[in-house]
C-alpha cells in the first residue's frame, strides 16, 4: 500500500513539474519575441539635432497623378554621448519643418533608418548633446 502511495505521488509531483514549466516557457516565449524581434526592428536610439533651412524639396507623383511634395533632410545629428551620425529623413508631414527647431530623432541602427522625429525643446536637449549641436553649427 505505501508503495502505491509512493507511486501516486510521484506521478503528481511529476504533473506540477511539468504543469509548472508548461506555464513558464508559455510565459517566456512573448518575451523572447519581443527582444528578438520587436526590439531590433522596431526600437531606436536618440538623436537630436537642429534644424535650419537646409533641406531638399522633391515633387513625387502619386498613382492618380496629383503631386506631392516631400522635403528631405540631411543632418549631423548627436546622440546623448555626443557621438554624431549623419542621419536622412523625411518631414512626412506635407510640408517643411518649421526652421530654427530642435530635433529628436529615434534611430533604428539595425534597420538604418530613421523610425520618426519630434520637435523639442532646447532644455529638454542633453547638455552634451546641445554642446556638440552648437559646436557643429559654428563649424
Amino acid at each position: 500500500m505505501i508503495s502505491f502511495l509512493r507511486i501516486m505521488e510521484d506521478y503528481f509531483m511529476s504533473k506540477k513539474l511539468l504543469s509548472g514549466l508548461s506555464i513558464i516557457i508559455v510565459l517566456l516565449i512573448p518575451i523572447l519575441i519581443y527582444q528578438l524581434w520587436y526590439v531590433p526592428n522596431y526600437t531606436g536610439d536618440d538623436y537630436y539635432t537642429y534644424i535650419g533651412k537646409s533641406y531638399k524639396e522633391v515633387i513625387e507623383k502619386d498613382d492618380s497623378g496629383n503631386e506631392l511634395p516631400t522635403y528631405y533632410y540631411n543632418q549631423d545629428s548627436f546622440n546623448r554621448n555626443g557621438t554624431k551620425k549623419l542621419l536622412k529623413f523625411d518631414s512626412a508631414i506635407g510640408r517643411p519643418i518649421k526652421p530654427n527647431n530642435y530635433i529628436k530623432i529615434s534611430y533604428n541602427d539595425h534597420r538604418k533608418r530613421v523610425l520618426s522625429w519630434e520637435k523639442v525643446k532646447k532644455n529638454q536637449v542633453p547638455r552634451k548633446t546641445l554642446d556638440r549641436l552648437i559646436n557643429n553649427a559654428t563649424n
